[in-house]
């Protein structure tokens, strides 16, 4: 298996399992992306899951080598993953199968601060690819004497003309207007560029936004409604949110990123200026309108819209994220604690609900604004329920 987060995909990447296969007889060889939730997606700097996997699959249908397979094993996991859990799932399910772990021979230096290396080493075979001089140094086989040592590894060297390119290099070359489609497997050149990978959120003009999230038509013409019924910064604030829903949807994987898109985009479709109950009445309201107005017929995305202001005891996972991400979008300046919260957000659901409900009441205090009784009801709910 090769693995990674593939952000993005790369020749390198290819190469090893190229390496792999002239090495051994293996029957087939994983490309399997790290299912790990990237905080820095929510700027728009890194690619979401979904597009990484997205990237991976078209860079394997562009290989005319057949023992190549993508796997959605880690991708398809609520919340992030672990090396060690996953090659432990693998083999339980699969006892017959020897698992070999194909990774750049200078990933055994940081081996041992990964989650329980103990647990990778007695799981696989690393076959660690380099090339001779890399593999011949010192402190490569110091490094390895100590892993077979302490952990019983099995690590086999296997020769690899490696190619000078990171993910990290494709990044920065892409942000600097110098990528061009040879440092990419077929397909994900013109994907990233269509999806506006890699860049801030920020720079991205509403449409790219759209495209970034895979819009479809019909949202496309939503979005054209909610500009002729709210302001041009809330609209702006309501695709950060359709992005964010969308962003904790994929990374959990509980909820379908379509429901999350639609909820989020439509949240505040109440805050029109006629709308006398504004600051709280524009939840309820809204997701009338959206029922009314946008035809929405899903009951689940007209509840998280009904609910994404004050929370409420008891949410679905959809009203949880768009509670959340309403909080937490990437245009946001002025939230309390917002990097925090955005850290919590990626780690736990319902922690994360009462830290920003806590928030949202520590803020309406200092102005000495009203605070809704079923926010404090929300609050106390999963601060009761994470305490535990």
């Amino acid at each position: 298996m090769v693995g990674g987060t593939f952000d993005p995909i790369h020749a390198g990447h290819i190469q090893l399992g190229r390496a792999a296969l002239a090495a051994l007889p293996l029957d087939e060889v994983w490309f399997m992306p790290s299912g790990s939730n990237n905080y820095r997606s929510v700027l728009g700097l890194r690619a979401e899951k979904r597009h990484r996997e997205a990237m991976v699959r078209l860079a394997l249908a562009g290989e005319q080598e057949e023992k190549f397979v993508f796997s959605d094993w880690e991708c398809a996991q609520p919340g992030s993953t672990y090396t060690s859990k996953t090659f432990a799932q693998l083999n339980a399910i699969y006892p017959e199968v020897t698992w070999y772990y194909v990774v750049g021979a200078d990933t055994l230096f940081a081996l041992k601060y990964w989650e329980e290396p103990e647990l990778i080493c007695n799981s696989v075979v690393l076959l660690a690819a380099g090339r001779r001089e890399q593999v011949e140094d010192s402190s490569l086989q110091d490094t390895a004497r100590t892993l077979r040592e302490k952990y019983g590894a099995d690590i086999r060297f296997i020769p690899w003309e490696d190619i000078p390119v990171s993910s990290t290099q494709i990044r920065q070359k892409h942000r600097d207007g110098k990528l061009t489609r040879e440092d990419l497997p077929s397909g994900v050149f013109s994907y990233l560029k269509a999806h506006h990978l890699y860049r801030s959120l920020e720079e991205l003009s509403d449409t790219e936004i759209l495209d970034r999230c895979d819009a479809t038509p019909q949202e496309r013409e939503y979005y054209e409604r909610l500009m002729g019924m709210l302001k041009p910064r809330r609209v702006r604030h309501s695709l950060g949110v359709m992005h964010m829903a969308m962003l904790l949807a994929d990374g959990y994987r509980n909820v379908s990123v379509e429901q999350a898109r639609l909820a989020g985009l439509l949240h505040d479709c109440g805050r029109t200026e006629n709308n006398v109950l504004n600051a709280l009445g524009h939840a309820p309201a809204g997701a009338q309108i959206a029922r009314r107005m946008f035809g929405v017929t899903d009951e689940s995305v007209l509840s998280a819209i009904r609910w994404h202001t004050t929370g409420r005891p008891g949410m679905t996972e959809l009203e949880k994220i768009i509670y959340i991400a309403d909080y937490i979008e990437p245009f946001r300046a002025t939230m309390v604690d917002l990097d925090k919260a955005r850290r919590i957000a990626y780690t736990d659901l319902e922690q994360a609900v009462a830290f920003m409900g806590e928030s949202t009441i520590r803020y309406l205090q200092s102005r000495g604004e009203d605070i809704d009784p079923i926010t404090l009801e929300t609050v106390k709910y999963y601060r009761d329920r994470t305490v535990r």
